[in-house]
């Protein structure tokens, strides 16, 4: 047998210890590939693709981050393949197996592993490269879709960038074996340990900066980030760390005191094992932990910020479309064709309406000027009809003041500038002697009314220049628009249609038929909730979709790192529970212990790194003003589900090799 036959039967033979590690390169390398075949595509370089230039060089970026991933994920997992097949290497070398020949058996089980995986990601990233085309094409809005195309560059610099990484860091790893003496190595699983020991100082420190850092994240607000963000970061990573090392290890110590739940079924068998498997594998899970703390916290923030931004322009627009008109001109097209063009886009007109306004400022007295439009009652009603609002009633000296909701709804309005009401208001436009207040008498000269109420509420699209609203009488509202100037005094048309999201096409059709230049005439104004949404809808949904595979890539990583140290103590365990099976414990027990202590290795890590990510995001809600923890919430519930079936497939896997040494 050759060597090369020798490592294939080998990788065979381990090939429960091999799957997530191949599995694992295969996901790096797929999208690796997938994001080189987009930066190195002719339309993307050529500048042919809209937005192709901003999204090749975050892409870019993205790949430094894989290529980074790649390097300390082999380099860990090369290390503990090796270390769990010390024995192996210590019978191969009592065989006359010389270190130069072990060696190169280890290179070539990697290289083979190696190439594998490159060529089965290729092949995976060469097909789902069409998709990821489509997708793009779709989020870009570009009018013809990207074309298909393997690029020979993005197959050069993959196949040989990975290449030279496994390559290196197989050398890298080489130096490790053959160096320990053949009793060493073959009684490498053999030598007993010691009872895990901790330090109620270092105990009492980590949970003094766990709670100091979630403190300090619970309160920090924009003011305080700056001095807050090193010390918050600082005390929770120091408090994870002490957390795995000494915390957990304090609170076995406590339960095996306690004889009733120690000594309960198969409880000393759960407890005295987490003893040794947290204090073990402390360093693994603390990185795990920090590791889904901070693909967590990224992927929870883009959610956020994709249905803030989507939150935002619904309460910021009220209405899908509305245009307006100086009184002095004609209307710029027809309710009729718009509709005729909705049913061909198939964004049916659900609401509209008709309106006018005038632009005004008003006052109380010792207070300064504020800047609103004046509407009448009976074109308020109509307007916020189409949202399902409440009509209003209004005699003929009284106004309510309708004052647009802050940007953030947990923001408070500045009630400062409205004390006063109720009370005598004067309405006036700037530079004219047109001023009404109250009853109509002579539209030159002030009289006095007052507002009766003032609320909260976007009753027209900001984009029109309507802010504040002061809504009055029919009779108040029809002799001030008639005299008033006619750049001040304007008719609109709000519409509200199905599916605005993907009704750019509509808008398009729009802005072609009326073709004004909305920097120099003013006379027209539109404001477009698809138009405004598709831009930032854009870079949120890009953000998310380059996110979701980077993500996922370290979701598969931090399972995976879980995966590896697993087995690496795949023969003790074969031992430890082939010894309880001659003292009388069952089968059924002993899957009970071994769910229990593999749930504790996989899901120790993702509930810490939750937790984490929770109160990241109370930060991030109090910097931005905006409460972000349903997205929060919404994220790591996904990721418990993800783990869970990684616990499944992970446990069957484990078990049915436990079962294999104890079932004889």
């Amino acid at each position: 047998m050759t060597f090369r036959q020798l490592a294939t039967s080998n990788i065979k033979g381990n090939w429960h210890r091999y799957s997530a590690y191949f599995l694992s390169s295969v996901f790096a390398v797929m999208i690796f590939f997938m994001y080189a075949a987009f930066i190195y595509h002719p339309d993307v370089v050529n500048g042919q693709v809209p937005g192709g230039h901003r999204v090749r060089e975050v892409m870019m970026m993205c790949e430094y981050l894989i290529i980074i991933f790649s390097f300390f994920f082999t380099l860990y997992s090369s290390s503990a393949f090796l270390k769990s097949r010390q024995q192996e290497f210590g019978l191969l070398t009592l065989f006359g197996m010389t270190k130069l020949q072990l060696r190169r058996l280890v290179f070539y089980e990697n290289m083979i592993i190696s190439i594998l995986a490159i060529a089965v990601g290729m092949g995976i990233g060469a097909f789902m490269t069409k998709l990821f085309l489509m997708a793009l094409s779709h989020i870009l809005a570009v009018d013809t879709p990207i074309t298909f195309y393997i690029v020979p560059k993005a197959i050069l610099l993959t196949s040989a960038g990975y290449l030279i990484l496994f390559t290196c860091i197989t050398v890298y790893s080489l130096r490790k074996v053959g160096r320990s003496q053949i009793v060493e190595l073959i009684r490498a699983h053999k030598e007993p340990k010691s009872p895990p020991k901790f330090s109620w100082v270092l105990v009492i420190l980590a949970v003094f900066s766990l709670a100091l850092g979630y403190s300090l994240a619970y309160v920090t607000t924009i003011q305080l980030f700056g001095l807050t963000a090193l010390p918050i970061l600082g005390f929770t990573v120091l408090g994870t760390y002490f957390f795995y090392t000494q915390f957990s290890v304090a609170i076995i110590r406590i339960l095996q005191r306690n004889k009733r739940v120690y000594y309960r079924r198969t409880n000393l068998l759960n407890i005295s094992q987490a003893a040794f498997k947290l204090k073990d594998n402390a360093r693994v899970l603390f990185n795990v932990s920090i590791l889904c703390a901070v693909v967590l916290t990224a992927t929870a923030s883009f959610y956020a910020f994709d249905q803030t931004m989507k939150r935002q322009q619904l309460n910021d627009m009220p209405q899908s479309y509305v245009i307006t008109w100086t009184k002095d001109r004609q209307q710029p097209i027809k309710p009729d064709m718009i509709k005729a063009w909705g049913d061909s886009t198939k964004n049916e007109i659900e609401q509209d309406a008709a309106f006018r306004y005038v632009e005004v400022y008003y006052m109380q007295a010792e207070l300064s000027e504020n800047y609103g439009a004046m509407v009448s009652v009976s074109d308020y009603n109509r307007i916020i009809a189409m949202e399902g609002g409440q009509p209003l009633s209004l005699m003929n000296d009284e106004m309510v003041l309708v004052l647009r909701e802050p940007l953030n709804v947990d923001e408070p309005s500045d009630s400062k500038l409205y004390l006063g009401y109720p009370g005598p208001v004067t309405i006036m436009i700037r530079d004219t002697s047109t001023k009404v207040s109250g009853h109509i008498r002579d539209t030159s000269a002030k009289v006095s009314g007052h507002i009766r109420e003032k609320t909260t509420r976007n009753v027209i699209n900001s984009g029109i220049g309507v802010y504040n609203v002061l809504v009055v009488s029919d009779d108040l509202f029809a002799p001030f628009f008639d005299k008033a100037p006619a750049d001040r005094a304007r008719y609109g048309h709000a519409f509200n249609w199905s599916d605005w999201e993907y009704s750019l096409a509509l808008d398009k059709k729009i802005r072609e038929h009326v073709s004004f230049n909305e920097e120099e005439d003013d006379s027209i104004r539109i404001s477009s909730r698809v138009y405004n949404w598709s831009s930032t809808n854009q870079v949120s949904s890009l953000g998310m979709f380059i996110g979701l595979f980077i993500s996922l890539l370290f979701f598969i990583a931090s399972g995976s790192v879980i995966y590896f140290k697993l087995f690496t103590e795949l023969q003790d365990d074969q031992a430890y529970f082939k010894g309880l099976t001659r003292i009388g414990l069952s089968i059924a027990e002993i899957r009970r212990v071994v769910t229990f202590q593999v749930g504790l290795i996989f899901f120790a890590p993702c509930m810490v790194g939750s937790v984490h990510t929770l109160f990241a995001l109370k930060t991030l809600s109090n910097l931005v003003n905006s409460n972000m923890m349903g997205y929060a919430l919404t994220v790591v519930s996904m990721f418990v589900v993800m783990q869970a079936l990684f616990f499944f497939a992970a446990r069957k896997t484990y078990m049915r090799k436990i079962l294999e040494e104890v079932v004889v």
